[in-house]
């Protein structure tokens, strides 16, 4: 199966996969290579937009979080779970608490910009204080590490703005847009506390 064809279509096309398709899909992610394998990535997300997040799917999905699976297919994993399926229940938000703490390791790198954005989607739609407090401490810690030329954070730090932006404006009727430069960026960091939860005097 070509999973990144299926995953296009899906997207683009309305497409259905068939109950052939769903055998071989769910054969392919239960198999005990799949979790080092970079074609999971797009085998998840035609899993979690194809599927309900019944208990057995959330499991098997899951599986994609394990500290040696790659990183390219746990990232899928994450959006899969947080915002395809929308997952928020307290082991949801702690999975990904713990995810935005290990943001700044490089071999994470993909996982870290999808726990980003879903941290923020997620933050919004739950009024999750935590997840707000977490992102504001990311946020800063991006920002002192770029200011040290750390070129690593470089992307982290643009999306993590962007990501700011881009959840608020959906969340308050504004215009949405997207930015990929610093210069962008930069302006969404000084106004940071805009774009997350007022914290609680």
């Amino acid at each position: 199966m070509d999973f990144s064809d299926i995953y296009q279509r899906i997207k683009f096309e309305a497409y259905e996969i068939s109950e052939e398709e769903r055998s071989q899909l769910t054969d392919y992610l239960k198999s005990a290579g799949s979790a080092y394998r970079l074609e999971s990535n797009a085998a998840i997300l035609v899993f979690c937009y194809s599927s309900e997040p019944t208990a057995e799917n959330v499991t098997l999905v899951r599986k994609f979080l394990a500290k040696d699976a790659v990183d390219y297919s746990r990232s899928a994993a994450v959006a899969g779970l947080y915002r395809v399926w929308k997952l928020g229940a307290a082991a949801d938000i702690n999975d990904l608490l713990g995810f935005l703490a290990l943001s700044l390791d490089e071999s994470r790198h993909d996982t870290s910009l999808a726990a980003i954005g879903c941290a923020f989607l997620l933050m919004h739609r739950l009024n999750d204080r935590r997840l707000s407090t977490a992102l504001m401490r990311l946020l800063e810690t991006l920002h002192d590490e770029l200011r040290r030329e750390n070129d690593f954070v470089i992307r982290l730090f643009i999306h993590a703005c962007w990501s700011a932006y881009d959840n608020w404006a959906l969340n308050n009727g504004q215009r949405r847009t997207h930015f990929d430069a610093i210069e962008e960026a930069l302006p969404v960091y000084w106004d940071r506390q805009k774009y997350l939860l007022e914290p609680i005097n």
